[in-house]
């Protein structure tokens, strides 16, 4: 791909590496690119899509300097235009940048950017969402303006909300520094409590043949929607694989560009199991057929689905799922903020994203 002559540059600064954001920039410039701007994310708040206005600017790059937050709603800017975007990992998980092969070494990056290829990739939409996140002093926040947002790693409820916000918390941040994850992880578990949950899959995928107990070929795509209940620890809508950032902890059987939606469904337990049970998760390197059980007596059409065989978690494909929280409204987490509340609906975006990834 030849070297894009003019970018922007958008940062957070309250990424874990925001230091290093002039030697990111400084970098690009020796590279060959010409950069016109740079500013932080929370310039964009309140405004329509940027993308093409950009480009009638003259601007052939955006690039993302920050986490998996910032690349989330960056991409609510540029996924309407052509616009493809570099990454610059200064976040603490970056796993959106780990899951395209992004080098986590700054130079590198840089040089990915430089000199890397445009890769196409599917991504989620959630309606209604905002574009920025709440901050944790804002009480019952509301939708009513804001009719959809994009996410490119995750949308959840449950344990990665009240992880999201006590990493994202200024004073945590402050007190525990890098070890705010680590701290996040166990004020979250702390505060556990499971949500009374109405799930209605659309476009719910089937597979219909297998091998040594794993699912293969191309699945059937149910036309009919399909809704259960179930009381949750946490739903995840992923898009990516990659989570837990250095541990690239991974979702097995997830493709960035089958036009679905992972699905992860994580049931209520005593606490002790949870963790077990999601460390089993992720430490699969393969989707695996489920036996019957319990859950499947009750919703029967969700067994041709299941991709794992983890009981208790349950890891499906489908088009898009509507998610209701039947006690009260309950936050929304996209890519890793706070930025919606349910009842949400989320489904795979009719546009891509175009992101530069090594050649």
């Amino acid at each position: 791909m030849p070297i894009p002559q003019k970018a922007i540059v958008i940062h957070s600064p309250a990424s874990g590496k925001s230091s290093r954001l002039a030697e990111a920039t400084n970098g690009l410039r020796t590279a060959g690119l010409e950069i016109v701007e740079t500013f932080p994310i929370s310039a964009l708040d309140k405004l329509p899509p940027q993308g093409r206005c950009w480009q009638e600017r003259g601007i052939d790059l955006v690039v993302a300097a920050g986490g998996d937050g910032l690349i989330g709603g960056v991409t609510s800017h540029i996924v309407s235009s052509s616009l493809p975007m570099g990454i610059l990992p200064l976040g603490t998980a970056n796993d959106v940048a780990r899951t395209v092969g992004i080098p986590m070494d700054i130079p590198k990056a840089v040089a990915v950017i430089a000199s890397g290829k445009a890769m196409s990739m599917d991504i989620g939409i959630a309606e209604p969402a905002e574009q920025e996140p709440h901050h944790l002093a804002d009480s019952n926040p509301t939708n009513a303006d804001h009719p959809h947002s994009y996410f490119v790693h995750a949308l959840t409820i449950g344990l990665n909300v009240k992880f999201a916000k006590f990493a994202t918390d200024k004073k945590m941040r402050k007190k525990f520094g890098n070890l705010t994850y680590a701290a996040a992880v166990a004020r979250a578990l702390q505060s556990y409590t499971p949500i009374d949950v109405e799930l209605r899959f659309e476009g719910l995928a089937l597979y219909e043949h297998e091998v040594n107990g794993k699912p293969i070929g191309k699945p059937k795509v149910l036309d009919k929607p399909i809704t259960i209940h179930s009381k949750i620890a946490q739903v995840a809508i992923v898009n990516s694989p990659v989570f837990w950032g250095a541990l690239e902890a991974t979702v097995p059987g997830v493709d960035l560009n089958d036009r679905l939606l992972d699905i992860v469904v994580i049931e209520d337990n005593r606490l002790e199991h949870l963790i077990f049970k999601i460390l089993r998760f992720f430490g699969r390197r393969n989707a695996q057929k489920a036996n019957p059980e319990r859950w499947y007596a009750q919703f029967p059409e969700l067994l041709a689905a299941e991709r794992t065989n983890i009981a208790g978690i349950h890891h499906v494909q489908a088009q898009g799922i509507i998610i209701y929280a039947k006690d009260k409204r309950t936050d929304v987490t996209l890519d890793g903020e706070v930025r919606g509340v349910t009842p949400m609906h989320a489904h795979v975006a009719n546009e891509r994203l175009k992101i530069i990834v090594p050649a």
